[in-house]
């Protein structure tokens, strides 16, 4: 075993150890995936995350089917193939149960974000994957749908999946909008959340495009942005955080871009 597969595997287990730790899964709830090479490092069916370890972690090829490990591949295995799909960027996919935003997509509510950071890290609008049932062609598709226009997504009655550059990046993502709608389930019971104005959602939304965040900048190439230092590596979860920090405290303090 190589050094990058070496690599991919620790920090899926670490995914996995997160995913318990922060109680976004129960039983044998959640699965994660990465690229590797011309295949995909997976967790297997039937397993807690909290038991997850490096022996346990299966490959499969481009249909699904394994072609190195013990376990057997996660019934789900479809959704992640078809997120890799439609979403060739996308190097890692995580799928879980956190609560609180497990249970907006039981109520259909879509999530417009109004924290800076959130709106600049995972976009305008987290979209609501309308319900179908599992492993099927129409449970594909509505996936398929929703991220085409996000990088997280809820399913309604299936939790939440995200995509990301990396494995740190898309459980950020989950971590983040989990966040969010706790946060929002506080502000609901102390009164009415007072929304950021179109104009300035605006603002951070193009921040967002520059930084090669978001559909817009999947579309088209983004000008370099004059704010990262030549130091700076934007594949870097770090590095992008701190980045997305100085493009809303120049918002905030009204520098132009």
């Amino acid at each position: 075993m190589g050094n990058r597969q070496q690599y991919l595997i620790s920090e899926l287990v670490k995914v996995c150890q997160k995913l318990d730790q922060k109680g976004f899964v129960a039983n044998h709830d959640g699965n994660v995936s990465v690229r590797f090479e011309n295949s995909f490092l997976a967790t297997p069916t039937a397993e807690s995350k909290a038991q997850i370890n490096a022996d346990m972690i299966i490959t499969l090829d481009h249909a699904g089917k394994k072609i190195a490990g013990i376990g057997k591949p996660f019934s789900e295995i479809s959704l992640h193939l078809m997120a890799y799909k439609i979403r060739p960027d996308a190097k890692a996919v995580v799928h879980a149960h956190p609560p609180y935003s497990t249970a907006r997509g039981l109520v259909g509510s879509p999530v417009l974000p109004q924290l800076p950071e959130a709106i600049i890290s995972i976009g305008d609008i987290i979209p609501v994957a309308p319900f179908s049932l599992p492993g099927t062609p129409e449970s594909e598709q509505v996936v398929a749908d929703a991220l085409q226009v996000s990088d997280v997504i809820m399913i309604a009655g299936n939790g939440v999946l995200a995509v990301g550059d990396d494995l740190e990046q898309a459980w950020l993502r989950i971590e983040l909008l989990e966040h969010l709608c706790k946060i929002e389930s506080y502000a609901k019971a102390m009164g009415e959340i007072k929304a950021i104005s179109s104009f300035d959602r605006q603002k951070l939304l193009e921040k967002r495009t520059a930084l090669g965040l978001g559909p817009q900048a999947r579309l088209k190439p983004v000008a370099p942005s004059p704010t990262p230092s030549p130091s700076m590596n934007l594949s870097d979860n770090d590095n992008l955080h701190k980045l997305i920090a100085q493009e809303i405290r120049k918002i905030l303090v009204g520098e132009s871009p």
